[in-house]
């Protein structure tokens, strides 16, 4: 969550954030905001980023879309603040799965694979 004083951040200002994050942790990736619905946050999106495993072309892991989805954002919606009583700001959130985060990073093909429980997997980082 990000606030600050009434008109000084925007959507532009979080997609520009995002987006250098994005390419920080993954490279040169392309990232893409789509339309989407959260309930404290007007406008709001979801975040992907094009496929690391198979550049973009689709395979089993973004489901031959050649897309991943990693996070989701938006403005926070002005009744929130004004809920708690703080009426001259705004703000932008985001989230994103630490999971997901950590299988990209680490090229893992199956989320699920790190909660089996399988020691091979951890062994390898050690």
């Amino acid at each position: 969550l990000v606030v600050e004083e009434k008109g000084k951040i925007s959507f532009a200002n979080l997609k520009a954030i995002l987006s250098d994050f994005l390419h920080y942790m993954f490279g040169d990736v392309d990232v893409r905001f789509r339309p989407s619905f959260f309930p404290f946050t007007e406008p709001s999106a979801e975040v992907d980023i094009s496929c690391i495993f198979c550049g973009g072309d689709g395979c089993r892991v973004c489901s031959h879309t050649g897309w991943l989805e990693v996070l989701g954002c938006g403005i926070v919606d002005p009744n929130v603040f004004k809920a708690v009583e703080y009426e001259e700001v705004s703000g932008y959130a985001f989230g994103l799965g630490v999971e997901r985060f950590a299988m990209l990073l680490h090229k893992i093909p199956d989320l699920r694979m790190l909660f089996e429980g399988d020691t091979r997997l951890l062994e390898q980082f050690r």
